[in-house]
């Protein structure tokens, strides 16, 4: 018996991962792609010129209206014993807008990001388990994963902010498992697939908060929080089977219960960050999700799922600001990061580290300030011992931010 990753060459998914099976497939720490170039920096980390996600109280920290978009491509290799396959996913990340309701006091923000995505692929074949000797096929493929809308409202008081989200968390999950014989007559042996959709669906709140330190006039040390509390997620699910010879189709499962629901843990982050102003940025996140106490529909613990966290350094650093070079006025950003996954395979933890490297590039329009943001990601998670699958990636983070000063921005004249 043996099996092998297989994974669509392009999918509309921006990220893949053979152990996105478990649960509701996996998790997403936030940050547009100018955090991704940091390591995934962002808890105390923030910038007029940015948006922010991770911690709703940075929001707050956009003098003007903000708007951004990213997407992400992830080429991976997957290896599990002495098999090997490599693949590649792409797509629209995220996008966000941010805008002063009350000019340095108070933000509102709205913004679509993925919360969780499921993308794997594998077969499996068991030599002489089927009828005369035959051999058993089975072909799993998983697609789809949930979204976070959200509606931020910041609000600052001297060097405090502090921020209060409400979102709404959204999506579905479609697994399709094909079964088939190999070495046997058809006859009334024909393929026959097993469709398992689920959707799901709740309102969630979060928290953040900021502190920024003085240090001198061209210096502070910034300190932040945020927490996102335990949420009930409502599920249906349907689940069809269908004969391929036959052409016949059943449904199984027809579950539309209001009272079925998941549970998924809750998350809460912490960041400190030293800026020189226009110059340097350097600071280092840990967050922590504990996955163990995830419950599925029936109330029951997932087995695979166990305490998460991730630890992030990084920074920034701009020649020289007032530039008017592409070279000396761009940001320049670097970061590593260390993940224990919640997923436990044979009770072992499945670790994730990778190292990140990018840069901010400004450009000027009638509208205001724009920067477009690359950067790469090149990282390991897992390992191809003990039953687990080693993941080898290298992800590519695009995106645009947009600062308007015309349309949000109250115009004086002398």
């Amino acid at each position: 018996m043996w099996s092998l990753f297989l994974f669509n060459e392009v999918t509309a998914q921006y990220d893949q991962s053979s152990y996105s099976i478990f649960g509701i497939g996996n998790p997403n720490w936030n940050g547009y792609s100018h955090n991704a170039s940091m390591g995934g920096l962002g808890v105390s980390y923030g910038s007029r010129f940015f948006l922010n996600n991770l911690n709703p109280a940075l929001g707050a920290s956009n003098l003007e209206a903000v708007f951004q978009t990213g997407a992400s491509m992830d080429l991976r290799q997957f290896s599990q014993n002495q098999n090997s396959y490599t693949s590649v996913a792409g797509g629209i990340k995220d996008f966000g807008l941010n805008m002063p309701i009350v000019y340095g006091k108070w933000n509102l923000g709205v913004s679509l990001n993925p919360y969780t995505s499921v993308n794997y692929g594998f077969t499996t074949r068991n030599e002489g388990a089927g009828p005369d000797g035959s051999t058993t096929v089975v072909e799993v493929e998983g697609r789809g994963g949930t979204d976070e809308l959200a509606i931020t409202n910041a609000f600052r008081l001297k060097n405090f902010q502090f921020g209060v989200k409400a979102a709404f968390i959204f999506g579905s999950i479609q697994k399709e498992d094909l079964f088939s014989l190999e070495g046997v007559g058809q006859g009334g042996f024909g393929s026959s697939i097993v469709n398992d959709r689920r959707s799901f669906h709740r309102l969630s709140f979060g928290l953040g908060a900021l502190y920024k330190l003085p240090l001198s006039e061209q210096s502070r040390l910034n300190i932040g929080a945020f927490y996102n509390p335990e949420i009930s997620l409502r599920q249906n699910r349907l689940v069809t089977f269908e004969n391929q010879v036959t052409t016949r189709s059943d449904t199984l499962v027809f579950d539309k219960s209001a009272k079925k629901t998941i549970t998924i843990p809750q998350k809460m982050g912490f960041g400190l960050s030293y800026e020189k102003f226009q110059k340097v940025t350097i600071g280092a996140d840990f967050l922590m999700q504990d996955w163990a106490d995830y419950r599925d529909e029936d109330g029951q613990v997932e087995t695979a799922y166990g305490k998460s966290y991730r630890f992030a350094v990084g920074g920034s650093f701009i020649p020289n600001y007032s530039s008017k070079k592409l070279i000396g006025a761009s940001t320049y950003r670097f970061g590593v990061h260390y993940e224990q996954t919640p997923y436990l395979v044979n009770n072992e933890t499945v670790n994730d580290i990778g190292i990140s490297l990018g840069a901010s590039l400004p450009f000027n329009a009638f509208w205001g300030q724009g920067h477009m943001n690359i950067g790469t990601t090149f990282g390991q998670r897992g390992k191809a011992s003990n039953g687990m699958v080693r993941e080898t990636y290298f992800k590519i983070h695009v995106g645009f931010s947009i600062q308007d000063l015309t349309w949000f921005t109250k115009q004086r004249f002398n």
